[in-house]
């Protein structure tokens, strides 16, 4: 029996190993992400659920994270991190000096975080050690075991005898020392090789460990005492994880938290060959850029008849006879697509099919492309089935499509594909039903055209002549710049220019939803610039300056001083010694123009206008040094030695002073010393510390004010603020040490993140702008910027990998991830405008043209939008209603009548009182405005409700009915309601109509398209209210409730917001396909409160806050083209534009 397709919501790529215990596969989840699945055997799977449960609470430090568990079933499995890389057994090489003492404090790293989970390993051996990009990983703890297991269960020993300690092989109980045994055994193995133990047979092995000690000779002196002692036969003798990870970080006690960190940090310098261990995803998309461009455009094709989509939406794999995929199009250009393809697809017996359906998830492409045709292949796989047995048995005519059946197929193929084209034989059957139809039928001369029109579209539109060598340039065109689109998201952090042209010449191109969406990516995206130091000789550190305009890089090259916003060498000087001792650290003063340099022997400082030595400082005698630090002074380093040592040194004065801060300190971020030189804090463990100076006396006020947050420290430009943080900001007085009121006064708390991102990152920081008004915090991948006068976030990014230094340029924001600084631009996409302060409330008019805000309880204010202008002065109001068309405003008096105002000609024109003397619960107008529908509720019962229909030109009461829907919104030809309860309601009658759609949000276009968002995923369902109500898939996008639905006036656009923190996103109606990214304004107060609502010509979105606040966002291509091109400052050079649009014809895509 041949391997599932999938286990749970995973897809199976293919086996990665097989044990006593179970089957490992590469798998993707539903998002692509990599993983390994392990499927235990069914007999075990009840003793391991435990176990396996508590593997999933293991901290992630050097370990494979367990993702899911599931004992139930017919497939009990646990999922796993994928860790790309080879295991250390099958690196086949031998460690030595650094990397060896790295690889077993990665080791004794990972053990300790599964110690600390109550979890025992029991099979640590070089084959579960995995030589990661990041560093060594520790996996398949995930069916560790805390118990001891007899010697011969099930006739079998359990784990690899040569790293198994004595006391196992002995029947005795195990604990954690026996993982400890293992870890000496692994290190030995690193060292040399080979198995420690090594025998003939398993006996020998088995009697070795028990009466033999290892031969540690090969192990450096440092380590040989700590593996010794790891080894010894008995358990109690052996010292714990963390006393080993202890020993191989600081040499002093340290809190876990802090050990684990530290530890992590250590393992990602071991040097780990590149590997070849590419995703699923990375072969396909290498497969598919190597194609020629002919090649590609048909690759979408041949991989969607692969795919089939069953009644439930699902995708699987298909088998498709090699004859429907080279039917119609050229074979060589099939065949070579095949080759290419070869690792993922497979053939026998004539029919074609994926050998690893998994690539269904883990290739981007291949989701998209099913995604956009997701309706249509089920239609497709039908038809192929259909045609295909037509044509073998003679071509019936009972095996046609008739009636409905034809219609629907033909509607499909005529406006709903998106990468598929008929074949021959399929256009064929298609022709030959119509013509059948044609003969048995005496329809009207109506139908038989538009059944004949919808042939003809399905024949011609499907390209014809683009099969047959014929094609037109447009076509060749659209499909070039579709792809070319697809291509810009992964050149955005390596060349954020060309990724942004690109966009914008594939939707001059082409202007379709496929580029429009990378247009508004582009438009979106927040890199601009990217700058990579040129190669160095062995490893470089590298740190910006503090205006984060140049990149300081030093290696056994020397110093290079490279502008990053032009790419020319500033500076560079050798630096003699470099070679031969440990680089440690790097760092740049101030002004920028001072280096400190610190290896294991020295700290010199370098004047970098030219070159020259300053000042030297010899460090102590196997201090094994660690960093010399400027922070924010000019001339004062803050020394960090590994015994925990600080103390500081002004190479100006040639002064030294300082002393222990604390025994077990553990440092969170490197020390700060402020720019006067009056005052060095460190955040750190167990406290955070603060010094003046030169007195070096402690200051407990500054201490305590910090206590709770000390994971990141930052003074202001002025030095008159120290920002500390962790999982809150606090604004502190250097010299007083009290707390600050946040400015602004409207927040008491800043919280840094909605999680303590700061907490558990091992690269983290603070940093003021240059003006003070922003604070940026980095944590790991993690890059957060607020605006310091109200606490608003104004960017959340995340990094490729673990950021290393953060800095302000003006607009821009600047971080170095290895050896590329990437440019971000902080200006706003969205453009925020105040109408009024108006704390009444705020309410747009659905054409966007108005809004009325409520800055008293004495007047209501109708607004110009697009003018920002005030144009009239009305009553106070406790409702505002405009008509659809934006003409007419309906107030209603919180304890008087109902008044509708005409805003052409600013006279009132009716007043009413309102229905049962109560305020309603609902008010709004038909799309014609001849009708005013009022909900009222009289009781608090959920089903009490009277509905009042009010002719809106005189104010006439028309009907009261009882009803039992709360409101909602009215149908385009205003007969009926789609009230919020999730029914159709007859407006005539208030009864319910027909089936109900669920209760959420709403929104209907004029075109009459209803969504509807309900769920906590923030999922939109689009269904056409007139075509019995069945939805169309699921729009997917944040998950994040749905508060805000609203359709542009032509309704090919929907526009959702987000509860909170109120995402924004624009989705194509007619692709069912979200446009670009998610978007926020980072509101700040109710997202959406105020109402959303498009400009008149849908150019613009406007998302106004309760507070009169206003947020305009650009969803006009053309606009959103000319400003990415104002961004990127050139145009696309001929090169450029032949590596990606091969033959289209070169031109100006920002000319004009």
């Amino acid at each position: 029996m041949g391997d599932p397709e999938r286990i749970g919501d995973y897809w199976l790529a293919g086996r990665l190993g097989e044990g006593g215990q179970g089957v490992v596969y590469e798998a993707y989840d539903g998002e692509g992400r990599r993983v390994a699945v392990k499927v235990l055997h069914a007999a075990g799977a009840g003793r391991l659920a435990k176990e396996a449960s508590a593997a999933e609470r293991v901290a992630p430090f050097c370990t494979a994270r367990v993702l899911h568990v599931e004992t139930e079933g017919p497939r009990p499995h646990i999922v796993s991190e994928y860790v790309e890389g080879p295991s250390l057994r099958a690196a086949g090489r031998v460690f030595s000096g650094d990397d060896l003492h790295r690889l077993a404090t990665a080791v004794a790293t990972a053990l300790t975080a599964i110690h600390e989970a109550g979890v025992i390993h029991r099979d640590l051996k070089p084959d579960n050690v995995l030589l990661g990009p990041d560093g060594p990983r520790v996996i398949d703890f995930g069916i560790a075991r805390t118990t001891g297991m007899s010697l011969t269960r099930s006739g079998e020993v359990a784990g690899t005898p040569s790293y198994m300690a004595p006391e196992v092989l002995t029947g005795a109980r195990a604990t954690p020392a026996v993982d400890v045994f293992a870890w000496g055994a692994v290190v030995l193995f690193a060292a040399t090789g080979r198995d420690p133990f090594h025998a003939d047979h398993l006996g020998g092995v088995m009697h070795r460990v028990l009466s033999d000690s290892a031969d540690l000779s090969p192990l450096p002196p440092e380590l040989r005492a700590l593996v010794g002692a790891a080894m010894d036969k008995e358990p109690a003798a052996r010292p714990t994880a963390r006393e080993l990870l202890l020993a191989l970080v600081s040499g002093g006690a340290r809190d876990t938290p802090g050990l684990l960190a530290a530890g992590s940090r250590t393992a990602r310098g071991v040097h780990v060959h590149d590997t070849d261990d590419p995703s699923l995803g990375t072969i396909a998309e290498d497969a598919y850029t190597g194609l020629g461009p002919r090649e590609r455009e048909l690759a979408a094709e041949v991989f969607l008849r692969l795919v089939a989509v069953g009644d439930d939406g699902q995708e699987t794999g298909r088998w498709a006879p090699r004859a429907e995929l080279v039917d119609g199009r050229p074979q060589e250009a099939v065949e070579r697509i095949l080759r290419a393809f070869s690792y993922v697809v497979t053939e026998r017996d004539g029919l074609v099919a994926l050998s690893r359906p998994a690539l269904l998830r883990a290739w981007p492409r291949l989701r998209r492309w099913v995604e956009a045709d997701r309706e249509g292949l089920a239609v497709l796989n039908g038809l192929s089935a259909a045609a295909r047995q037509w044509a073998e048995h003679g071509r019936r005519d009972g095996d046609l499509l008739q009636g409905s059946r034809l219609e629907n197929v033909l509607n499909w193929a005529a406006t709903g594909r998106k990468h598929v084209t008929l074949t021959p034989t399929e256009r064929d059957y298609l022709r030959a039903g119509t013509e059948l139809t044609r003969r048995r039928t005496r329809r009207r001369r109506l139908t038989t055209l538009a059944l004949a029109g919808s042939l003809a579209v399905a024949l011609v539109a499907g390209g014809l002549a683009l099969w047959q060598g014929r094609r037109a340039d447009a076509q060749r065109d659209t499909a070039t710049a579709r792809n070319v689109a697809l291509e810009t998201a992964a050149l955005r952090a390596g060349d954020p220019v060309k990724a942004m042209l690109l966009a914008v010449a594939a939707w001059r191109i082409s202007p379709g939803p496929d580029t429009r969406s990378a247009l508004m990516s582009a438009f979106q995206q927040s890199e601009r610039a990217a700058f990579r130091d040129p190669p160095v000789n062995g490893v470089a550190r590298r740190v910006l300056s503090h205006d984060g305009r140049s990149l300081v890089s030093v290696s056994e090259s020397g110093v290079a001083v490279h502008d990053v916003r032009t790419g020319a060498r500033t500076a560079s000087w050798a630096v003699p010694g470099l070679e031969s001792e440990h680089l440690s650290g790097v760092s740049v003063n101030g002004s920028g123009r001072r280096v400190a340099v610190t290896t294991d022997k020295w700290i010199t400082v370098w004047d970098v206008a030219t070159g020259g030595l300053v000042a030297r400082k010899a460090m102590p005698e196997g201090s094994g040094g660690r960093s010399a630090e400027y922070g924010d002074s000019e001339s004062t380093l803050a020394v960090s030695l590994t015994d925990e040592v600080i103390h500081l040194w002004d190479h100006e004065a040639d002064r030294t002073f300082g002393t222990l801060l604390d025994e077990g300190y553990v440092g969170r971020q490197h020390p700060l010393v402020d720019r006067k030189g009056r005052l060095l804090v460190v955040p750190g463990d167990p406290r955070f510390y603060v010094r003046r100076l030169p007195s070096w006396t402690t200051d407990d006020r500054l201490s305590a004010a910090c206590e709770d947050q000390p994971y990141a420290a930052a003074f202001s430009p002025d030095g008159a603020t120290l920002a500390c943080a962790g999982r809150e900001i606090k604004l502190v007085d250097p010299a007083t040490g009290r707390q600050r009121p946040l400015p602004g006064g409207e927040h008491e708390y800043w919280p840094a993140a909605p999680s303590c991102e700061l907490c558990g990152a091992t690269a983290r920081g603070l940093r003021f702008s240059p003006d003070g008004r922003h604070l940026a915090a980095f944590a790991d991948r993690s890059l957060r910027v607020w605006r310091v006068a109200d606490q608003r976030e104004i960017l959340a990014y995340r990094a490729e990998g673990e950021v290393s230094d953060v800095r302000f340029d003006g607009q821009d924001l600047r971080y170095l991830l290895d050896d590329t600084v990437v440019t971000l631009d902080l200006t706003p996409r969205v453009t925020d405008f105040r109408l009024d302060r108006a704390p009444y409330g705020t309410r747009l008019s659905p054409d966007g043209r108005w809004a009325v805000t409520m800055p008293d309880d004495h007047t209501t204010v109708l607004w110009d939008v697009a003018r920002r202008r005030k144009v009239w002065v009305l009553p106070a109001t406790g409702q505002a209603t405009f008509a659809h068309s934006g003409d007419r405003l309906l107030t209603v008096a919180d304890d008087g009548p109902m008044t509708l105002w005409d805003l052409s000609t600013r006279r009132r024109l009716w007043t009413a009182p309102q229905p049962y003397g109560m305020p309603p619960s609902g008010t709004q107008f038909t799309r014609d405005g001849g009708t005013l529908v009022v909900t009222t509720a009289l009781t608090q019962a959920p089903v009490d409700f009277r509905l009042t229909r009010i002719d809106a030109r005189t104010g006439r009461r028309l009907a009261t009915l009882r009803t039992r829907s709360p409101g909602g919104v009215l149908t385009p030809d205003g007969r009926r309601e789609a009230s919020f309860d999730g029914r159709f309601y007859d407006v005539a009658t208030g009864r319910p109509l027909g089936d109900g759609f669920g209760e959420g949000v709403l929104a209907i276009s004029d075109k009459g398209v209803m969504a509807v968002s309900g769920d906590s995923m923030g999922r939109i369902a689009l269904r056409a209210i007139d075509a019995g109500g069945k939805p169309s898939p699921l729009l997917r996008g944040v998950a994040e409730r749905v508060a805000h639905l609203a359709f542009s006036p032509g309704g090919d656009l929907l526009a959702s917001v987000g509860d909170a923190p109120g995402t924004l996103q624009v989705w194509d109606v007619g692709a069912r396909r979200r446009l670009g990214g998610a978007m926020s304004a980072y509101f700040a107060g109710v997202p959406g409160g105020g109402g959303v609502a498009f400009s008149p010509d849908g150019g613009l979105l406007y998302v106004a806050e309760a507070d009169g606040l206003v947020h305009e966002f650009v969803v006009d291509p053309a606009r959103m083209a000319r400003l990415v091109c104002g961004r990127a400052g050139r145009e696309l050079t001929e090169t450029e534009w032949r590596e990606h649009f091969d033959e289209v014809p070169y031109r100006e895509v920002c000319a004009g």
